[in-house]
């Protein structure tokens, strides 16, 4: 691009896309959200943008020109944008704030999710790490024994006490056809061996836990001889229960759990760690670290456990809100999960429970409040919907996708503190402690040839909240706002710089998801802040395309203009709105289009950048779409622009196949999704600049048919360029 305007903003100028990819990719990990940025781990959030990506969108955003070699020089040092506001509507999980925050901003940011306003409330507060080391401290000494003797196993190598890290269940059900009770088990594979000498697997006959060649071929049981092959034997295909009885018919499981009730749920099988081994460096073990089939002590902490809480709980902070209906929640519901509590096992209700109890009896209130996020993060790993990677040898937790997912074979992790594996409460606010520590002296990786560098920098992230706009200043540098983002509460424009990463349309469902960690929110907070006080997250305003709450595009698109109108009124004259998106449906892109259009803005330039994860399962259903196109705004003027030659389509055309063999030449591998977002990207840009910058009032037909006549198009274009 060789533009002269000097109203430009470096961002419509270019973008550092090469080397800022390689450094997205990295992030993009969960590794490397960590070690990159570890504010950003401190709580869940789903479909987080990259901070790297958001800072270099913030740079020059605000920086009138950058020359492309002082770009990096820029991004690792301090800057100070001093008294530049930045405002994100929907802040999510906070990127835009925490990013602002860094460069020296005025940030506000809002959102009508009460659980994204107290994430990024915690990310920008300042504690002393030490207060939360002297927390953990208090509670070992408080009740570390009363909750370490529930995971205590026996070691079978050696036979002395040693760690349970995860306990492993199977559901059953009974058979419609014979009645036999079936064990819901999609194969008798556990894990690879510890040892790496092959597999581990469990007997289908008596459930001996032992190690063999490969789950791949015939293994005989040691302890009572079947014969077996452990990747074979399945009860359990898609969502049928499949009877080893031959002559019974496969039956649908969910429709038989409502005929049947919840289902029994049985521990099979346990890894552990084991000090002693470790220290004596047993060949049978790895690090410690085996698997075992349990004992009757095993059983009878279960046992206790139940007992305990049956006693106990109604002195125990443990949330007991229904689950709504839902297009995520469905399948729970379906399953025979009724309540929130339904989706966690007896032993983690009580040991959850007393430690909630014990945080919410934290007499600091800065400190409860951040001991209270830990907590809240640590359910992810903690609840009867986890499951375990048994190649990579880790559980992975409830929302390894965006959905309730049920699992037939259930994994429960030592809620309180291991040695070994994740899970654990004691990591989560080691996890804090990592988030503040970064927060006090952060720091960013950048290229100098095949290796990132670690560069420090001095500047802060501290958050000091103002209560409204009108405080902002005088020390106070940070406005975060829990509701709809269709009044921001701001003068008009008063915003240097709007940053956004509005929903996808049907992608996530936030409200139901993030209920699951609401309603234990809610029974620390809703005394302090209003907005805590309902039974559930507000939906009625929520922006989103969702069947169970009755919206569709239309809505999606109607929520979308509101809130870009307002940023709109509060946005400078010369100020930008950028955004990020991705979608593989060209009605969704429509509907983005409909709204900038409506709202008053004209797209000035697309970016393609690396987004949320590389190949992650939280991408599932967008056919794993790498990138987000950041979407660079501005004010739309009276006049016209005429298309410079051809039609708008083969303008559109144009551009996107050079900005995709450029990707090429670059060494990136865009998809066949991949180049589609960037063909709807390319889109926007092109029909807000070049068409008549009209809206159609009856829907956005025209829109709509364009994006999907482009998409035809498209897809022929791709096919020949690849031809």
């Amino acid at each position: 691009m060789n533009k002269k305007d000097d109203r430009l903003r470096a961002i419509e100028v270019a973008f550092p896309l090469v080397e800022l990819n390689r450094i997205a990719e990295r992030e993009s990990t969960g590794f490397g959200r960590r070690h990159y940025r570890p504010v950003y781990v401190m709580h869940k959030w789903w479909a987080r943008r990259l901070g790297s990506v958001f800072r270099s969108i913030l740079i020059l955003g605000l920086a009138d020109s950058v020359a492309p070699d002082r770009f990096w020089e820029m991004y690792s040092s301090d800057l100070d944008f001093r008294e530049r506001v930045v405002l994100d509507p929907m802040m999510g999980g906070g990127t835009t704030i925490v990013e602002a925050l860094r460069l020296g901003c005025v940030a506000v940011g809002g959102d009508i999710n009460p659980v994204a306003w107290f994430v990024v409330k915690k990310e920008i507060e300042e504690i002393d790490p030490e207060e939360l080391r002297g927390a953990l401290r208090g509670l070992e000494r408080d009740l570390g024994p009363e909750l370490r003797r529930y995971y205590v196993t026996v070691c079978p190598v050696c036979g002395n006490p040693a760690e349970g890290i995860y306990y492993f269940y199977r559901k059953e059900m009974r058979c419609p056809d014979c009645g036999k009770t079936v064990p819901l088990m999609r194969d008798f594979f556990l894990a690879r061996s510890p040892t790496g000498r092959g597999d581990v697997v469990v007997c289908p006959q008596c459930w001996h836990v032992f190690e063999t060649d490969s789950a791949d071929r015939p293994s005989v049981c040691p302890a009572c001889n079947r014969t077996f092959t452990a990747r074979e034997v399945s009860y359990v295909r898609r969502q049928l229960l499949v009877c080893p009885n031959s002559t019974c018919s496969p039956c649908r499981l969910a429709g038989h759990v409502r005929e049947q009730g919840s289902l029994r749920e049985v521990m099979y099988a346990i890894e552990f760690y084991c000090k002693t081994c470790d220290h004596e460096q047993r060949i049978e073990l790895r690090n410690g670290r085996g698997y075992k089939a349990p004992d009757e002590q095993d059983t009878h902490m279960l046992e206790v456990a139940s007992e305990e809480l049956l006693n106990k709980e109604a002195e125990l902070p443990i949330p007991d809100t229904p689950i709504p209906a839902g297009v995520e929640t469905r399948r729970a519901l379906n399953y025979g999960y009724v309540r929130f509590r339904d989706l966690f096992g007896a032993r983690q209700l009580l040991n959850l429970g007393k430690i909630y109890r014990w945080i919410l009896q934290t007499e600091d209130e800065n400190l409860r409040e951040f001991l209270i996020l830990a907590f809240s993060n640590c359910l992810k790993y903690n609840n009867m919907f986890c499951k375990y990677n048994g190649t990579r040898g880790f559980i992975t937790d409830i929302f390894r996708t965006h959905s309730y997912s049920p699992s037939m074979t259930p994994v429960e992790a030592n809620c309180y503190d291991i040695s070994k594996g994740r899970g654990a409460f004691t990591a989560f606010v080691q996890l804090v402690i990592e988030g503040k520590e970064y927060c006090r002296r952060p720091f960013e990786r950048v290229f100098h040839g095949e290796h990132p560098s670690k560069l420090w920098q001095t500047s802060p992230i501290a958050g000091r909240l103002a209560a409204s706009f009108g405080e902002l200043g005088g020390g106070k540098n940070a406005l975060l706002q829990c509701g709809s983002s269709e009044r921001v509460g701001m003068p008009d424009k008063s915003a240097d710089l709007v940053v956004t990463d509005p929903p996808y349309a049907g992608n996530v469902m936030y409200s139901e998801l993030s209920n699951f960690f609401y309603v234990w929110l809610r029974l620390a907070l809703k005394g302090k802040y209003a907005f805590f006080e309902p039974s559930l997250v507000p939906w009625e305003k929520e922006i989103i395309s969702n069947t169970a709450q009755g919206k569709g595009l239309k809505e999606f698109l109607d929520g979308l203009t509101r809130v870009f109108t307002e940023s709109n009124r509060v946005l400078k004259d010369d100020g930008l709105l950028i955004l990020t998106f991705h979608h593989r449906d060209s009605d969704a892109w429509a509907s983005l289009l409909q709204a900038l259009l409506s709202s008053g803005y004209t797209v000035q330039t697309v970016y393609p950048v690396r987004s949320e994860m590389v190949a992650s399962t939280h991408l599932h259903g967008l056919n794993n779409i790498k990138y987000d196109s950041i979407i660079v705004c501005r004010k739309r003027e009276p006049r016209r622009v005429q298309c410079p030659s051809g039609s708008i389509e083969w303008v559109i055309r144009k551009e996107s196949m050079e900005m995709i063999r450029s990707l090429r030449q670059q060494g990136e591998t865009p998809q066949r999704s991949d180049e589609m977002a960037i063909v709807f990207g390319k889109c926007l840009e092109i029909y807000s600049k070049y068409s008549r910058g009209t809206v159609n009032e009856a829907g956005g037909a025209d829109v709509r048919t364009f994006l999907s006549s482009i998409k035809d198009s498209a897809s022929l274009w791709l096919a020949e360029d690849q031809a």
